[in-house]
C-alpha cells in the first residue's frame, strides 16, 4: 500500500508538462525551494526592519535640524530687527547732535481751516504739547518710560492730519533712542501710512506693551495700514503684551495678518483682540482657532465682546491641548450647546487651560 502510494506521487511529480517534457524536481525539491524562498521573506522583512528603522532615524533627524532651522531663523530675525533699530538709531544720532524738540508749531488757524472747530484746535494743541512733553521725558529718563501722549480717551479724536508728522517724528526718534519703553498707549486716534510708518519701526525692539484702543485709519488706506502695522508687530521682538481694543477688523484678510504676526513673533505671552470682530467683516471664531492650533504657548488670550456663537471649531481646537494658561472669551453669544462643548473640551484636555466664558 505506502508502495503505491509512493508510487501515485512520483507520477504525480513527474507528470508530463504542456510542453510533454518530465520536470526533473521531487516533492523535497520543492520543498526546499519554499524553505529557500521563506528564508528570503524573512531576510527581506529583517532588511526591511532596519531601513524601516535608519528611516525613522531620519526622519528625527530632519526634524531636529527644521527645528534649529526655524530657531536661527528666528535668531537671524532678531538680529535683522536688532541691526535695523541700531541703524535708526545711529541716523538720528547724527541729525541730534545737540537736541532741541524742532518740529515746528501748527497755526491755529490750520485746524480752522481744515474743517475744525475752536474745541478742536484747543485739543490738538494740548495733544502736540503733550507729545513734547513725552519726547523730553524719553530722552532724558532713557528707560521704562509709560509714553501717555497719544491716549486720548474721553477726548475729541486726532484726525489724521499732516501737519502732525513732524511731532510724531520728535516721539518717534526719543523711543528709538530709549533703552526700553515699558507701555505705550494709542487711543482714540486716526493715523494713516504716513505716521504709522514713523511710529511703527522706531516701536520695534523698544516697547514692552502696546496698548492700541478705538484707532481707525483712512479708509482708502486701510490695507496699507495693516500691513505697515502687521510687519512692526512681527519684528518687535521686544514684544510681550499686545491690546487691541475697541479696533473693528474690516476683513478676514486683515484679521489673519494680525494674527499670523502675534503668532510668529514668539515674544508676545498675551494677546487681547476684545470687540474687534463682529462675524460679518472678520470671523472671530475662525481667528480664536488659529491661535488656538498654531502649536505656540500663549499666556492669555482675550477674546471678550465679539459676538461668537457656534464655536464649534473653538471648541475643537481647544481640545488639542493648545500651550494656552488662559482664554477669556466673556461678553459674546454663548448658547447651552456652546458651553457644553467648551465644558468637554476642557475635559480632554490635560493642559489644565483656564477658560472664562462669562
Amino acid at each position: 500500500m505506502d508502495d503505491d502510494q509512493s508510487d501515485a506521487k512520483m507520477r504525480r511529480v513527474h507528470a508530463l508538462n504542456s510542453r510533454g517534457d518530465v520536470p526533473p524536481r521531487t516533492l523535497d525539491d520543492i520543498h526546499a525551494v519554499l524553505e529557500e524562498h521563506a528564508r528570503q521573506i524573512e531576510t527581506l522583512t529583517a532588511a526591511n526592519k532596519v531601513l524601516e528603522g535608519r528611516n525613522a532615524a531620519l526622519e528625527e533627524r530632519c526634524k531636529a535640524l527644521d527645528r534649529k532651522s526655524e530657531s536661527l531663523e528666528r535668531s537671524c530675525d532678531k538680529l535683522e530687527a536688532r541691526c535695523n533699530s541700531l541703524e535708526r538709531s545711529i541716523q538720528v544720532l547724527k541729525n541730534d547732535v545737540s537736541w532741541s524738540y524742532s518740529a515746528p508749531d501748527v497755526p491755529r488757524d490750520h485746524w480752522i481751516e481744515q474743517g475744525h472747530d475752536e474745541d478742536y484746535a484747543d485739543n490738538v494743541d494740548w495733544c502736540i504739547e503733550r507729545i513734547k512733553g513725552n519726547a523730553e521725558t524719553i530722552r532724558s529718563e532713557g528707560e521704562n518710560v509709560y509714553c501717555s501722549c497719544l491716549d486720548y480717551e474721553d477726548q475729541l479724536a486726532i484726525m489724521h492730519d499732516d501737519a502732525l508728522l513732524p511731532h510724531y517724528k520728535e516721539l518717534a526718534d526719543a523711543i528709538q533712542l530709549s533703552n526700553g519703553i515699558q507701555n505705550i498707549v494709542i487711543d482714540n486716534v486716526e493715523l494713516g501710512p504716513s505716521a504709522l510708518s514713523i511710529l511703527c519701526p522706531a516701536m520695534e525692539g523698544k516697547v514692552t506693551n502696546i496698548f492700541v484702543q478705538c484707532v481707525t485709519f483712512p479708509a482708502e488706506q486701510v490695507a496699507e495700514c495693516y500691513e505697515i502695522i502687521t510687519t512692526s508687530i512681527r519684528r518687535n521682538h521686544a514684544l510681550e503684551k499686545l491690546i487691541w481694543r475697541n479696533n473693528r477688523i474690516p476683513s478676514d484678510e486683515q484679521a489673519d495678518q494680525l494674527i499670523d504676526s502675534a503668532i510668529d513673533n514668539l515674544s508676545i505671552k498675551m494677546l487681547f483682540l476684545d470687540n474687534c470682530f463682529n462675524q460679518e467683516s472678520a470671523n472671530g471664531c475662525r481667528a480664536l482657532a488659529s491661535l488656538l492650533t498654531c502649536g505656540r504657548p500663549f499666556k492669555t488670550l482675550n477674546f471678550s465682546r465679539n459676538g461668537l456663537s457656534g464655536i464649534d471649531d473653538v471648541a475643537a481646537a481647544l481640545a488639542t491641548n493648545p500651550k494656552l494658561k488662559n482664554l477669556w472669551i466673556h461678553d459674546n453669544q454663548l448658547n447651552d450647546r456652546d458651553a457644553e462643548l467648551i465644558a468637554q473640551a476642557l475635559k480632554q484636555n490635560d493642559k489644565s487651560a483656564s477658560v472664562a466664558p462669562g
